[in-house]
C-alpha cells in the first residue's frame, strides 16, 4: 500500500492535502506534517494544504488558499477523513486526477482512488509517521515531530483513550527524542479562553445523567451564542461529561444554526459508532459525530444512546 502511494506521489507534480471538517489537531498536524515531509522531499513539486483556518489551531499552522484549478490533474490526498462529504473542500477536489485517502476510522466510505486505512492506529498522525518512516527519501524534521506530536496528543487526549498502544508510545517517544517542546504542546492542547472555561461552568451545571449511567447535554442556540465562542472552541468541552465516575458514554448537542445540530459521541466502553451511523454520521467506536436536522431525531438519538448501556 505504502508503495503504491508513493508511486503515485512520485507521478504527480500537484499534489493537495486536504482534512476533514471542523479539525482537529490530528487532521491539522498530519496534513502540516505530510506536507512538508513532501515538500523537503520533492522540491520540484507544487504541494499545498487547504482547508478553512480555526484561530485555535494556529499554534500548528496555518491553510493556504489554492485555486479551483489548481485541482486539474493533480493528486489529492485526504488525511484524517472518514467519509467524502466531511472533507474540508467546497467539491473541487473531485477535479483531481486521483484521490488517496489516508485514515484511522473505520472505513465505511472508501472514497479514495487509493484507500490506506487503519483503525487500530491512534491517529492519523501516527500513520504518517509510518509511511515516512518506511520510505528512505521521506524525512522527519524537528518542525514536522511537533506538528505530529500534537496530533497523537489531540486525538489520544493525552494518551487517555484506549486505542493508545505500546506502538502509540514508541512513535510519540521517538518524535520527542527529536527535542520538540512537549510540554508546550501539552500546555497548547489543554489550555482553554475564559469563553470555554464558563461554558464548561455551564455544562456542568446543566447536563444530564440516566439510570444507565448516559451523560448529556443539550446547548440550543440562543444559549451557544452567549458564549461567542469561536471557530473549534466547542470541541474543548466534549470530553467534560466523560471526567465524572458514573458516566459511561455520554453526548454534546451544540445547536450553531436554527435546528440543525452538531453530536459528538463519546463513550469509555461501549461502541457509539453505530448509533452515528444510523443517523447518517459516523466515526471511531469510543468517539463519533453526526449532523441531526431537528429535535426530533435529537430525542431519538439520545434514547439510542440511553439504550446502549442497558
Amino acid at each position: 500500500m505504502i508503495d503504491e502511494i508513493m508511486n503515485n506521489i512520485e507521478h504527480y507534480e500537484t499534489i493537495i492535502i486536504l482534512r476533514h471538517q471542523n479539525p482537529d489537531p490530528d487532521a491539522v498536524g498530519s496534513q502540516i506534517a505530510l506536507a512538508n515531509i513532501l515538500r523537503e522531499a520533492y522540491p520540484q513539486k507544487n504541494i499545498y494544504i487547504a482547508g478553512i483556518d480555526l484561530s485555535v489551531l494556529d499554534w500548528i499552522g496555518k491553510m493556504q488558499q489554492v485555486d479551483s484549478d489548481t485541482y486539474q490533474n493533480s493528486l489529492v490526498i485526504a488525511v484524517d477523513t472518514a467519509n467524502a462529504r466531511r472533507i474540508d473542500n467546497n467539491g473541487d477536489y473531485k477535479k483531481a486526477d486521483k484521490i488517496i485517502k489516508i485514515d484511522h476510522h473505520p472505513n465505511v466510505d472508501p472514497f479514495g482512488d487509493i484507500n490506506w486505512v487503519d483503525d487500530t492506529a491512534s491517529s492519523c498522525a501516527e500513520m504518517i509517521y509510518e509511511l515516512a518512516d518506511k520510505v528512505d527519501n521521506l524525512k522527519i524534521s524537528k518542525a514536522d515531530a511537533y506538528s505530529l506530536y500534537a496530533g497523537m496528543v489531540g486525538d489520544t487526549n493525552r494518551f487517555l483513550y484506549a486505542d493508545t498502544t505500546y506502538k502509540t508510545l514508541e512513535v510519540a517517544a521517538k518524535l520527542a527524542k527529536t527535542g520538540i517542546d512537549i510540554s508546550e504542546i501539552s500546555l497548547h492542547e489543554d489550555e482553554m479562553s475564559t469563553r470555554v472555561a464558563r461554558l464548561e461552568a455551564y455544562i456542568l451545571d446543566n447536563f444530564q445523567v440516566t439510570d444507565s449511567g448516559f451523560g448529556y447535554i443539550v446547548i440550543r442556540k440562543d444559549t451557544l451564542e452567549k458564549f461567542n465562542l469561536d471557530d473549534g472552541e466547542l470541541d474543548h468541552v466534549v470530553p467534560l461529561i466523560g471526567r465524572i465516575k458514573d458516566v459511561n458514554n455520554w453526548i454534546v448537542v451544540s445547536e450553531k444554526d436554527l435546528n440543525r445540530f452538531r453530536v459528538n459521541l463519546r463513550s469509555k466502553n461501549v461502541s457509539i459508532n453505530g448509533v452515528a451511523e444510523k443517523f447518517g454520521g459516523g466515526g471511531h467506536p469510543l468517539a463519533s459525530g453526526v449532523y441531526v436536522g431537528s429535535m426530533d431525531e435529537v430525542k431519538a438519538l439520545i434514547k439510542d444512546m440511553d439504550n446502549l448501556n442497558k
